[in-house]
């Protein structure tokens, strides 16, 4: 960080100037650039956060309320519970995604409109006050011996003012520059730390969201494949007997194992 050991207008002050300016404009750059592509992730996250209630609503609707035989038929109250997993998943989404939002986009918006136009006003109001101080200068070093007291005493008062709105100025511009000097060494790395912390709690949330539901997800697997079980005996005995009825023609030994386990996907 460009430490100024004088603030009085040298050419050393000038290129210490310059050079914080010219870091202030690529960071401002940089910050906008980056604000275009955290804006675009937190719009991102806000659509797949509606994605996941869509996809939970269209779930539900599937599945049908208790007093409803198809829908009880089909696994409707099993699935209740993954539509509430669902939703609340998307809740974990949305918190990161107002998290990102306040954490960083909100920040770098502060600094692009706050600090760094702050810095870009302050040049525009120094290169003004330094043009009036010259002017006044000029004026006041003009003047005749015979030139009127009064007239003296007002473009003295003149010079006054401006080199006081010069030097006010231009300690503006330092402090603006050196704000943003300051802020560049925290103000980012804070912020990153931030939004990577709300993504370790988002999946952290998930992870033990899903990971409770284990024994229920693997318990409904393990009944799913004991009724396909069965299920498959029953059709397996009912090719049987369909075949001796019909005199062997359609006995499970006649079908080939394709033609078998089409008759079972399709029972």
């Amino acid at each position: 960080m460009a430490v100024f050991i004088k603030l009085e207008d040298s050419p050393m002050f000038q290129k210490q100037v310059r050079s914080l300016e010219q870091t202030a404009d690529e960071l401002r750059d940089r910050c906008q650039k980056l604000y275009k592509g955290c804006k675009k992730y937190t719009e991102v996250l806000g659509e797949a956060c509606n994605g996941d209630m869509d996809f939970a609503a269209s779930l539900e609707a599937f599945g049908g309320g208790l007093d409803d035989l198809l829908g009880v038929s089909i696994g409707g109250p099993v699935l209740s519970k993954f539509i509430n997993a669902l939703r609340e998943l998307a809740t974990y989404k949305e918190f990161l995604r107002s998290q990102v939002e306040h954490v960083l986009l909100e920040r770098l918006s502060q600094f692009l409109s706050v600090d760094l136009q702050d810095a870009k006003e302050s040049r525009r109001r120094f290169d003004k006050a330094i043009y009036a101080y010259d002017q006044a200068r000029e004026k006041f070093s003009s003047l005749k011996k015979t030139t009127r007291d009064e007239v003296v005493a007002e473009l003295e008062e003149d010079l006054h003012n401006s080199k006081s709105a010069f030097e006010r100025s231009r300690f503006n511009l330092v402090n603006a520059l050196m704000n943003i000097e300051a802020k560049k060494k925290f103000e980012f790395l804070e912020s990153f730390s931030a939004v990577m912390d709300s993504h370790l709690r988002y999946f952290k949330l998930g992870y033990d969201l899903l990971n409770q539901m284990e024994p229920f997800i693997l318990q409904m697997r393990s009944s799913i494949n004991v009724v396909e079980e069965v299920e498959y005996a029953q059709l397996l005995q009912y090719f049987s007997l369909f075949g001796r009825g019909a005199g062997g023609l359609c006995s499970p030994s006649v079908f080939s194992e394709f033609d078998f386990l089409c008759c079972y996907s399709r029972a």
